[in-house]
């Protein structure tokens, strides 16, 4: 233990009266000053607490002379009544949390401006300053990835302030419901302004429709007025008697002018046409005169035929070259009882045979087949024409009318015929013939009876030339 000796005991006492004086002199100056307060504004000490206040007061100012517009503005989310878009205060006037497409702000003061350094966002002021409106682009934060933006308001007397927003969902639609109806003509106009070589998103769209719209009035706006103009112009040339006398002048001159230069073209083609008629005509005129060349050569006159032949011919009504024509290549119409063509229900003409055609169908092709059921039947009778005898006689008048007549494009293919007919007919004579040589005895066919050795029938007019 330490003793207290008298000497350190005094230094003790001396000490506390010391600091008792001190006291008593402090007081002496604050109580007047308090005295002082009651009617002035109170003193502000400067404690810690309120030397950090000041320090963040000073930061929203931008003079020494008082707050400025930026430190004094509040700035509150406008919500819209939406579904689709929100906005959640983080801190107040200083941090936002925004989804959807867009953010609105009340302000409560008026801003001349705002800026938005980001990309896919912007901002504008709407109204007399009070409130701002954040648009962003569908990329800026699709979905759950935020994006943070920075606002900067722009005040009157110069002053600024920024504030912070975090965005999502900024790929949402503002209707999530879309019309089916409607989705065609929307995939239409994506198509369309994507190939136009615009984005195929909203904006993208909208600047292509604007784009064709402004396209279309200017045109529409062009072309009524020169329409309009046109139409006028012309009425007032119709009402005038001058316009028509200078139209009427100008389309003869013009009209002058094309034929002393072209007018040559107009006359050839106009000689060509009638030349060409008149090569018609000729060829027509030349037809008929041979057909009434060939009506007139009687049948006796042609070679191989004779007089004696001629009148079994006659008895067929077949007396000339154009006759035989008729008859062999085109057929004899059916005669009614009246005497005149025979028609049938639908008033074709009805034919009592097709000439050469029925003789080419008869089978077996035979001389008795030929005599009994063929339109050759009254020459072939017997004691007058064998049927060898009366085809050879067709192909000589056909050969005439071919040679004599120029009717090859008529009978030639008939001729042919019954060139083919006479070959058959003879094969088939020759090799009944033969057949019965073979057998040691020479026997007629039926119809060959009473036939002298030349195949004539005895007693009766050869058929030839007299």
């Amino acid at each position: 233990m330490h003793e207290h000796t008298p000497s350190t005991s005094g230094r003790s006492r001396r000490r506390w009266l010391a600091v008792l004086v001190a006291i008593l002199a402090l007081s002496s100056v604050v109580m007047p000053a308090a005295a002082a307060a009651t009617d002035s504004t109170p003193v502000r000490l400067d404690t810690p607490d309120t030397v950090a206040q000041t320090a963040n007061n000073t930061t929203a100012t931008n003079t020494s002379n008082g707050p400025t517009t930026a430190s004094q503005t509040r700035i509150t989310p406008a919500i819209p009544d939406a579904d689709y878009v929100s906005v959640t205060v983080v801190e107040s006037d200083q941090r936002f949390n925004t989804s959807g497409t867009f953010a609105t702000f009340a302000l409560s003061e008026p801003v001349d401006a705002v800026r938005i350094e980001q990309p896919n966002a912007r901002a504008r002021v709407l109204g007399d300053g009070s409130v701002v409106q954040v648009q962003y682009d569908r990329k800026a934060a699709p979905g759950d990835n935020p994006s943070l933006y920075s606002v900067e308001l722009f005040f009157a007397d110069g002053s600024t302030r920024t504030f912070e927003l975090l965005a999502t969902n900024t790929d949402v639609t503002a209707s999530p419901s879309i019309n089916p109806a409607y989705e065609e003509h929307i995939e239409y106009f994506e198509s369309q302004a994507e190939d136009m070589g615009y984005d195929a998103d909203p904006e993208g769209v909208r600047a292509y429709v604007e784009n064709r719209e402004d396209r279309a009035q200017f045109f529409e706006g062009l072309w009524t007025d020169q329409i309009k103009t046109f139409i006028g112009l012309r009425f007032a040339q119709a009402a005038s008697p001058l316009d028509w006398v200078a139209g009427i002048t100008i389309i003869a001159i013009v009209a002058y002018w094309l034929n002393r230069q072209h007018g040559w073209v107009l006359r050839i083609q106009q000689l060509a046409v009638s030349r060409a008629e008149l090569v018609r005509e000729a060829v027509r005129q030349e037809a008929e005169r041979q057909r009434n060349a060939a009506a007139k050569h009687p049948l006796s006159e042609v070679d191989g035929i004779g007089n004696n032949a001629q009148r079994f011919w006659t008895k067929m009504g077949v007396e000339t070259v154009e006759n035989m024509i008729q008859v062999a290549c085109k057929g004899i119409v059916a005669a009614d009882e009246h005497g005149g063509a025979q028609t049938d229900e639908d008033g074709n003409i009805i034919l009592a045979h097709q000439g050469v055609d029925d003789l080419v169908a008869v089978e077996p092709l035979t001389e008795r087949e030929l005599r009994e059921n063929t339109w050759l039947k009254p020459v072939i009778l017997e004691g007058r024409l064998r049927a060898s005898t009366a085809l050879s006689h067709i192909e000589n008048a056909l050969l005439v009318a071919e040679k004599d007549y120029n009717r090859g494009a008529e009978v030639r293919e008939t001729r042919m015929q019954v060139q083919e007919l006479i070959r058959d007919l003879q094969g088939r004579k020759d090799g009944t013939m033969e057949k019965h040589s073979r057998q040691g005895r020479l026997e007629l066919p039926s119809d060959q009876h009473d036939r002298d050795p030349t195949g004539r029938p005895s007693g009766s007019p050869s058929g030839g030339d007299d």
